[in-house]
Protein backbone atom coordinates (compact mmCIF):
# COMPACT_ATOMS: atom_id res chain seq x y z
CA UNK A 1 0.00 0.00 0.00
CA UNK A 2 2.58 2.37 0.89
CA UNK A 3 4.45 1.82 -2.61
CA UNK A 4 0.74 2.46 -4.27
CA UNK A 5 0.37 5.69 -2.86
CA UNK A 6 4.06 6.94 -3.81
CA UNK A 7 3.55 5.39 -7.06
CA UNK A 8 0.11 7.31 -7.46
CA UNK A 9 1.58 10.51 -6.20
CA UNK A 10 4.75 10.53 -8.72
CA UNK A 11 2.11 9.85 -11.36
CA UNK A 12 -0.51 12.70 -10.60
CA UNK A 13 2.75 15.08 -10.31
CA UNK A 14 3.86 14.34 -14.04
CA UNK A 15 0.67 14.23 -15.23
CA UNK A 16 0.02 17.51 -14.44
CA UNK A 17 2.74 18.97 -16.72
CA UNK A 18 2.21 18.36 -20.08
CA UNK A 19 5.23 17.74 -22.25
CA UNK A 20 6.68 20.11 -24.67
CA UNK A 21 9.79 20.89 -25.95
CA UNK A 22 12.14 23.07 -23.64
CA UNK A 23 9.68 22.67 -20.81
CA UNK A 24 10.51 21.57 -17.22
CA UNK A 25 8.32 18.42 -15.50
CA UNK A 26 8.52 18.14 -11.86
CA UNK A 27 9.01 15.11 -10.43
CA UNK A 28 8.70 15.68 -6.43
CA UNK A 29 11.22 16.02 -3.75
CA UNK A 30 13.21 18.33 -5.53
CA UNK A 31 13.87 16.29 -8.96
CA UNK A 32 13.03 17.84 -12.17
CA UNK A 33 13.21 16.87 -15.86
CA UNK A 34 14.27 19.45 -18.73
CA UNK A 35 12.55 18.17 -22.11
CA UNK A 36 13.80 19.36 -25.54
CA UNK A 37 12.79 17.56 -28.29
CA UNK A 38 12.62 14.01 -27.22
CA UNK A 39 15.39 14.18 -24.83
CA UNK A 40 15.10 14.36 -21.13
CA UNK A 41 17.87 15.20 -18.38
CA UNK A 42 17.65 15.33 -14.94
CA UNK A 43 18.11 17.55 -13.09
CA UNK A 44 18.50 18.13 -8.62
CA UNK A 45 17.20 21.23 -6.68
CA UNK A 46 18.56 21.02 -3.07
CA UNK A 47 19.09 24.53 -0.14
CA UNK A 48 22.16 25.27 -2.01
CA UNK A 49 22.34 24.68 -5.63
CA UNK A 50 21.35 22.68 -8.52
CA UNK A 51 22.98 19.40 -9.80
CA UNK A 52 22.66 19.37 -13.87
CA UNK A 53 22.88 16.28 -15.69
CA UNK A 54 23.38 15.71 -19.70
CA UNK A 55 23.41 19.12 -21.47
CA UNK A 56 22.32 18.23 -24.29
CA UNK A 57 24.57 20.61 -27.06
CA UNK A 58 25.14 23.69 -26.44
CA UNK A 59 22.21 25.74 -27.96
CA UNK A 60 19.87 23.45 -25.80
CA UNK A 61 21.96 24.21 -22.59
CA UNK A 62 21.33 28.08 -22.85
CA UNK A 63 17.46 26.94 -22.90
CA UNK A 64 18.23 24.16 -19.85
CA UNK A 65 19.89 27.05 -17.56
CA UNK A 66 16.93 29.64 -18.62
CA UNK A 67 14.26 26.98 -16.99
CA UNK A 68 16.67 26.06 -14.09
CA UNK A 69 16.86 30.25 -13.24
CA UNK A 70 12.39 30.00 -13.61
CA UNK A 71 12.94 27.43 -10.37
CA UNK A 72 16.00 28.88 -8.21
CA UNK A 73 18.23 31.25 -8.19
CA UNK A 74 20.50 29.12 -6.65
CA UNK A 75 24.20 28.12 -8.66
CA UNK A 76 24.34 24.87 -10.40
CA UNK A 77 26.92 23.40 -8.34
CA UNK A 78 27.72 20.01 -10.46
CA UNK A 79 27.00 18.60 -14.13
CA UNK A 80 27.09 14.86 -14.06
CA UNK A 81 27.67 13.01 -17.51
CA UNK A 82 25.66 9.69 -17.78
CA UNK A 83 27.57 8.29 -20.61
CA UNK A 84 30.16 9.70 -23.32
CA UNK A 85 28.28 9.95 -26.19
CA UNK A 86 28.38 13.33 -27.69
CA UNK A 87 24.63 13.77 -28.09
CA UNK A 88 23.90 14.21 -24.65
CA UNK A 89 26.99 15.52 -22.81
CA UNK A 90 28.31 18.14 -25.44
CA UNK A 91 27.38 22.28 -23.86
CA UNK A 92 28.43 22.09 -20.57
CA UNK A 93 30.41 25.16 -20.78
CA UNK A 94 27.67 27.72 -19.88
CA UNK A 95 27.45 25.60 -16.83
CA UNK A 96 31.39 25.72 -16.21
CA UNK A 97 31.75 28.98 -16.99
CA UNK A 98 29.66 29.72 -14.03
CA UNK A 99 31.51 27.67 -11.26
CA UNK A 100 30.21 23.81 -11.57
CA UNK A 101 31.85 20.95 -11.61
CA UNK A 102 31.69 18.57 -14.18
CA UNK A 103 31.56 14.61 -12.97
CA UNK A 104 31.87 11.67 -14.86
CA UNK A 105 32.60 7.89 -14.62
CA UNK A 106 36.00 7.31 -15.29
CA UNK A 107 36.06 5.75 -18.65
CA UNK A 108 34.09 8.38 -19.94
CA UNK A 109 36.98 10.71 -19.37
CA UNK A 110 39.26 8.14 -20.94
CA UNK A 111 37.44 8.09 -24.25
CA UNK A 112 37.16 11.89 -24.33
CA UNK A 113 40.90 11.92 -24.45
CA UNK A 114 40.99 9.26 -27.03
CA UNK A 115 38.04 10.85 -29.12
CA UNK A 116 38.37 14.48 -27.81
CA UNK A 117 35.44 16.97 -29.04
CA UNK A 118 35.78 20.62 -28.17
CA UNK A 119 31.95 21.22 -27.80
CA UNK A 120 32.46 18.69 -24.52
CA UNK A 121 33.64 19.81 -21.60
CA UNK A 122 36.38 17.79 -19.98
CA UNK A 123 35.36 16.11 -16.41
CA UNK A 124 37.17 18.18 -13.22
CA UNK A 125 35.86 14.88 -10.92
CA UNK A 126 36.26 10.68 -11.93
CA UNK A 127 34.72 8.01 -10.31
CA UNK A 128 35.13 4.35 -10.64
CA UNK A 129 32.40 2.49 -9.07
CA UNK A 130 30.22 5.26 -7.12
CA UNK A 131 29.96 8.88 -6.03
CA UNK A 132 27.42 10.80 -4.32
CA UNK A 133 27.17 14.82 -5.58
CA UNK A 134 24.99 16.63 -3.08
CA UNK A 135 23.43 20.04 -2.96
CA UNK A 136 22.17 20.89 0.77
CA UNK A 137 19.41 18.22 1.78
CA UNK A 138 19.27 16.76 -2.04
CA UNK A 139 21.36 14.00 -3.53
CA UNK A 140 22.63 12.10 -6.42
CA UNK A 141 23.93 8.88 -6.01
CA UNK A 142 26.16 8.01 -9.23
CA UNK A 143 26.40 3.79 -9.40
CA UNK A 144 28.68 2.35 -12.29
CA UNK A 145 27.55 -1.18 -12.85
CA UNK A 146 29.86 -2.47 -15.83
CA UNK A 147 30.02 -1.90 -19.55
CA UNK A 148 25.93 -2.18 -21.14
CA UNK A 149 25.27 0.84 -23.07
CA UNK A 150 28.96 1.63 -23.90
CA UNK A 151 31.52 1.24 -22.05
CA UNK A 152 30.68 3.46 -19.37
CA UNK A 153 26.95 4.38 -18.43
CA UNK A 154 26.24 5.83 -15.22
CA UNK A 155 22.48 4.86 -13.23
CA UNK A 156 21.77 7.58 -11.40
CA UNK A 157 19.67 7.53 -8.22
CA UNK A 158 18.15 10.88 -6.64
CA UNK A 159 17.89 11.02 -3.12
CA UNK A 160 14.85 11.92 -1.06
CA UNK A 161 12.86 11.25 -4.13
CA UNK A 162 14.21 7.19 -4.81
CA UNK A 163 13.97 7.76 -8.41
CA UNK A 164 16.18 6.06 -10.78
CA UNK A 165 17.18 7.02 -13.86
CA UNK A 166 19.60 4.35 -16.58
CA UNK A 167 19.93 6.54 -19.85
CA UNK A 168 18.84 5.04 -22.81
CA UNK A 169 18.65 1.66 -21.52
CA UNK A 170 15.58 1.70 -19.15
CA UNK A 171 12.27 4.15 -20.82
CA UNK A 172 8.90 4.33 -19.47
CA UNK A 173 6.19 3.18 -20.51
CA UNK A 174 7.16 0.26 -21.16
CA UNK A 175 10.11 -2.80 -21.67
CA UNK A 176 10.94 -2.00 -25.36
CA UNK A 177 13.35 -2.33 -28.44
CA UNK A 178 16.76 -0.35 -28.58
CA UNK A 179 16.25 2.97 -30.83
CA UNK A 180 19.17 1.67 -32.45
CA UNK A 181 17.83 -1.93 -33.93
CA UNK A 182 21.80 -2.24 -34.95
CA UNK A 183 22.40 -2.65 -30.86
CA UNK A 184 25.55 -0.51 -31.92
CA UNK A 185 26.60 0.82 -28.50
CA UNK A 186 25.14 -2.36 -26.56
CA UNK A 187 28.10 -4.76 -25.10
CA UNK A 188 26.25 -7.92 -25.59
CA UNK A 189 28.61 -9.53 -23.40
CA UNK A 190 28.03 -7.44 -20.22
CA UNK A 191 24.32 -6.87 -20.95
CA UNK A 192 22.68 -9.24 -19.09
CA UNK A 193 24.92 -8.57 -15.78
CA UNK A 194 25.17 -5.07 -15.74
CA UNK A 195 20.65 -5.81 -15.72
CA UNK A 196 20.69 -8.42 -12.98
CA UNK A 197 23.00 -5.74 -11.45
CA UNK A 198 20.29 -3.20 -12.00
CA UNK A 199 17.73 -5.28 -10.67
CA UNK A 200 19.73 -5.61 -7.74
CA UNK A 201 19.96 -1.95 -6.94
CA UNK A 202 16.50 -0.98 -7.60
CA UNK A 203 15.80 -3.69 -4.95
CA UNK A 204 18.46 -2.52 -2.05
CA UNK A 205 17.64 1.12 -2.69
CA UNK A 206 13.65 0.66 -2.68
CA UNK A 207 13.63 2.43 -5.99
CA UNK A 208 10.13 4.05 -6.58
CA UNK A 209 9.91 5.22 -9.89
CA UNK A 210 11.99 5.03 -13.07
CA UNK A 211 12.77 8.18 -15.06
CA UNK A 212 12.39 8.80 -18.51
CA UNK A 213 15.51 10.14 -20.62
CA UNK A 214 13.36 9.87 -24.04
CA UNK A 215 10.15 11.39 -25.11
CA UNK A 216 8.88 9.24 -27.67
CA UNK A 217 5.29 9.09 -27.95
CA UNK A 218 4.53 11.23 -25.23
CA UNK A 219 5.57 9.02 -22.98
CA UNK A 220 5.06 9.23 -19.38
CA UNK A 221 8.21 10.84 -17.16
CA UNK A 222 8.08 8.21 -14.63
CA UNK A 223 7.26 4.77 -14.98
CA UNK A 224 7.19 1.66 -12.14
CA UNK A 225 10.46 0.40 -10.65
CA UNK A 226 9.26 -3.07 -12.39
CA UNK A 227 10.03 -1.41 -15.99
CA UNK A 228 13.91 -3.00 -14.75
CA UNK A 229 12.56 -6.50 -14.46
CA UNK A 230 10.64 -6.24 -17.81
CA UNK A 231 13.95 -4.47 -19.66
CA UNK A 232 15.73 -7.38 -18.49
CA UNK A 233 13.25 -10.06 -19.82
CA UNK A 234 13.68 -8.36 -23.01
CA UNK A 235 17.08 -8.81 -23.62
CA UNK A 236 16.65 -12.49 -21.94
CA UNK A 237 14.30 -13.41 -24.96
CA UNK A 238 16.38 -11.91 -27.50
CA UNK A 239 19.53 -14.07 -26.40
CA UNK A 240 17.36 -17.41 -26.08
CA UNK A 241 15.94 -16.85 -29.03
CA UNK A 242 19.60 -16.49 -30.77
CA UNK A 243 20.04 -20.06 -28.49
CA UNK A 244 17.70 -21.55 -30.28
CA UNK A 245 18.58 -20.28 -33.62
CA UNK A 246 21.71 -21.80 -33.18
CA UNK A 247 21.10 -25.08 -31.90
CA UNK A 248 18.45 -25.54 -34.93
CA UNK A 249 21.11 -24.77 -37.02
CA UNK A 250 19.23 -21.71 -38.20
CA UNK A 251 22.43 -19.26 -38.56
CA UNK A 252 24.40 -19.18 -41.38
CA UNK A 253 28.04 -18.86 -41.60
CA UNK A 254 27.37 -14.85 -42.58
CA UNK A 255 25.34 -14.22 -39.05
CA UNK A 256 22.20 -14.61 -40.83
CA UNK A 257 19.19 -15.46 -39.04
CA UNK A 258 16.46 -17.25 -40.29
CA UNK A 259 13.58 -16.50 -38.27
CA UNK A 260 11.45 -19.77 -38.67
CA UNK A 261 12.77 -20.67 -34.88
CA UNK A 262 11.58 -17.57 -33.59
CA UNK A 263 7.75 -17.47 -31.70
CA UNK A 264 7.10 -13.69 -32.67
CA UNK A 265 4.46 -13.67 -30.63
CA UNK A 266 7.16 -13.27 -27.43
CA UNK A 267 8.01 -9.97 -28.71
CA UNK A 268 5.07 -7.92 -29.96
CA UNK A 269 4.70 -6.46 -27.11
CA UNK A 270 7.38 -4.64 -26.75
CA UNK A 271 7.59 -1.16 -27.40
CA UNK A 272 8.85 -0.31 -30.83
CA UNK A 273 8.74 -4.23 -32.14
CA UNK A 274 9.09 -5.27 -35.34
CA UNK A 275 10.20 -8.32 -37.53
CA UNK A 276 12.88 -6.38 -38.93
CA UNK A 277 14.40 -4.79 -35.69
CA UNK A 278 14.30 -8.32 -33.93
CA UNK A 279 16.22 -9.79 -36.69
CA UNK A 280 19.07 -6.82 -36.48
CA UNK A 281 19.31 -7.64 -32.84
CA UNK A 282 19.50 -11.02 -33.17
CA UNK A 283 22.00 -10.98 -35.59
CA UNK A 284 24.15 -8.83 -33.60
CA UNK A 285 23.74 -10.60 -31.09
CA UNK A 286 24.85 -14.36 -32.78
CA UNK A 287 27.75 -12.37 -34.37
CA UNK A 288 29.01 -11.87 -30.81
CA UNK A 289 28.01 -15.79 -30.31
CA UNK A 290 30.48 -16.48 -33.50
CA UNK A 291 33.49 -13.76 -33.18
CA UNK A 292 33.26 -12.20 -29.72
CA UNK A 293 32.50 -8.95 -31.56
Amino acid sequence: MAYRRVWLCLLACVCAVAPAFGQVEPLGDGVYLFRAGVDRSLFVVGDDGVIVTDPINAEVAADYRAAIREITTAPVKYVVYSHYHWDRVSGAQIFKAEGAEVVTQEQCAQRFRDNPNPAVVDPDITFAERYDVSVGDRTLELHYLGPSHGDCLTVFVAKPANLLQAVDLVNPPRASFPADPLGAYIRPHNLRQFLARLEGLVADEGIDGVVASSAMDDSPAVGPPTLVADQAQFWGEVYEAVDVAIEQGNVGIDSFVKMKTVDLTVFEPYGGYSEEKLKMLMRRINGWHDMGR
